[in-house]
């Protein structure tokens, strides 16, 4: 009878032993259990082969007792979360592999709810009180938070001490309101206290301005993204305006804010593009970022030398595109459709594209001669270092109009700069010169012809009509230059040449007719002019005879 009570210790004793055994020596080969464990102790409610976190294959069959003997608690417990749950419980929307905010490797896999589970709210995550408007402590580096801003505006339009005692101070005060009521965060009902807390119905400055009403005050430009990112990465709040959500993410992917957050304080923000207090919409024409004043807007750092100096970044982009053909199809044509620095290298994920990628940027507008260039010589067959890009022939900012030149000369941008006169590549840089000029001269030569006509008043539709149809394959032609392929481009010259030779027979031939009816009539009026000289001549000799006889009878008479 006690040999069969003393079974169970026996076999409990042989287990732990061979855990004890079993347990690799030095403790810090096993996990530690990264949440305390006093609140937590049912290790199968999470982790088990059917459960949000799975162990591994090994561990299964044993017991939460077994669980803690192997895996000691974290002693410093986990990081609280430093924000808000409101509108922000899904914590893999920035935290993780596709987030703006990573996370540790061993934390790959798991949910919200397990976070939730894990990480206890910290000071400023609770819903907000009014002890609780201070800015929140925070783990990750700061820069990289969205500030929550849980203010509301008690009276935006009405009675408000912040706008009334600006205003009284006068000066840069008062601007800074003047510039807000212009601004489309007016419009919208964002105020003072939005960005920068406080209360806006107390008299009393220190009042107003303190912080158990929560004011921030102008905060340090670490922060400005995360203010700004507090709203503009809320769908709930950004869609009812058609604005997305993801500038927040992008602008710490850009060049701006990796320097923002190793401390670099001369780079961008939001503040600087968008005009501090005075953000218009971005289709307002008086707006910085408006298309037609975006290129100056970016001079106004980028064409600073003393400012750019750290970076080794050159300063004379803004001059070279002013001159370009992109520059000129927006600043002096008004042309919309132009690209401007943000089309090329980002809005809020601003960086300069990596010079493999710059044929990528110029395929958004140019999508056929980027099809072609990947498919062709160019592209194919050659190592990455010898690629010959766009910005090779056409140049990155100071990109002058097209033209059929390229192909003529040995300098810089020429073909022959790299096919030189005698080349290998030199032949087919020729003759696929010589089909491309071909194509153009004959079909301008057609156009002018038909022009000629038109002028003349000879109905041209036919004319007109085979002219249209050899544009298509010449402007294809254009494109399929981008292969380096004489066969390629034939295929469209010799078919653009061929019906814009047809335009011009066509339209000469009517000319020519036109010269022939010219000519017929001038002969018919100069023989209607010769006749009537004639008969003018007869008739004067005639009244000569008439009145000659009729004085002979006078005469006779008397």
């Amino acid at each position: 009878m006690h040999l069969r009570r003393l079974i169970p210790i026996l076999v409990l004793g042989i287990v732990l032993a061979w855990f004890a055994l079993a347990r690799p020596v030095g403790s810090q080969e096993i996990p530690i259990v990264p949440h305390p464990t006093d609140e937590l102790g049912d290790c199968l409610a999470c982790h088990d082969s059917g459960q949000m976190v799975p162990f591994p294959e090994d561990h299964a069959g044993r017991t939460n007792d077994t669980c803690l003997m192997c895996h000691e608690a974290q002693p410093e417990g986990v990081p609280p979360i430093p924000h808000i749950l409101e509108g922000r419980d899904d914590c893999l929307a920035c935290h993780g592999p596709g987030g703006a905010l990573p996370f540790p490797d061993s934390h790959t896999g798991l949910g919200s709810d397990t976070c939730l589970s894990c990480h206890p709210v910290g000071q400023g995550a609770a819903e907000p009180t009014e002890e609780a408007t201070a800015e929140p402590t925070a783990t990750l580096p700061p820069a990289i938070e969205a500030l929550p801003t849980p203010i509301q505006e008690p009276e935006l339009f009405g009675e408000n001490t912040c706008i009334s005692c600006h205003q009284e101070l006068g000066g840069r005060h008062a601007a800074i309101t003047e510039n807000w009521s212009e601004s489309i965060h007016a419009e919208r009902g964002v105020g003072c206290v939005s960005c920068h807390g406080g209360d806006p119905t107390a008299e009393d400055a220190e009042v107003s301005m303190s912080p158990e009403n929560g004011f921030l005050g102008p905060l340090p430009k670490e922060r400005i993204p995360g203010l700004c990112g507090s709203c503009h990465s809320r769908v709930d709040l950004m869609r009812q305006f058609d604005l997305p959500t993801d500038q927040f993410n992008q602008y710490w992917q850009s060049q701006h804010g990796q320097a923002l957050i190793e401390g670099d304080e001369k780079v961008a923000t939001c503040f600087d593009c968008h005009d501090g207090h005075h953000t218009l919409a971005t289709d307002d024409p008086g707006s910085l970022v408006y298309p037609l004043n975006e290129p100056e807007m970016c001079a106004g750092c980028h064409s600073d030398a003393e400012l750019m100096a750290p970076y080794n970044i050159p300063t004379n982009q803004y001059a070279l595109y002013v001159d370009s053909v992109h520059g000129v199809a927006l600043l002096e044509e008004q042309d919309m459709r132009a690209p401007t620095c943000s089309t090329c290298h980002g809005t809020h994920g601003a960086a300069p594209p990596g010079f493999q990628e710059v044929a990528n940027v110029c395929g958004q507008c140019h999508g056929a001669t980027e099809d072609y260039y990947l498919e062709g010589g160019h592209r194919m067959g050659m190592t990455v270092e010898a690629l010959p890009r766009c910005v090779t022939c056409h140049g990155r900012y100071d990109v002058p109009p097209a033209s059929l030149d390229l192909f003529v000369g040995t300098e810089e941008r020429h073909c022959g700069s790299c096919h030189p006169p005698g080349s290998e590549r030199a032949g087919d840089v020729a003759a696929i010169y010589q089909a491309l000029l071909e194509a153009r001269e004959t079909y301008d030569e057609a156009a002018a012809t038909i022009e000629e006509a038109s002028g003349r008043r000879l109905i041209m539709a036919k004319q007109e009509e085979l002219l249209q149809q050899a544009r298509t394959p010449l402007i294809e032609a254009r494109a399929k230059q981008h292969a380096v392929s004489l066969d390629v481009v034939q295929e469209n010259t010799q078919a653009s040449l061929d019906l814009s030779e047809q335009a011009l027979a066509s339209a000469n031939a009517a000319l020519e007719d036109l010269r022939t009816r010219w000519v017929g009539m001038i002969v018919v009026v100069a023989v209607v002019l010769v006749t009537v000289v004639a008969l003018w001549f007869i008739k004067r000799e005639l009244d000569r005879e008439l009145e000659a006889r009729r004085a002979r009878k006078r005469q006779e008479s008397g």
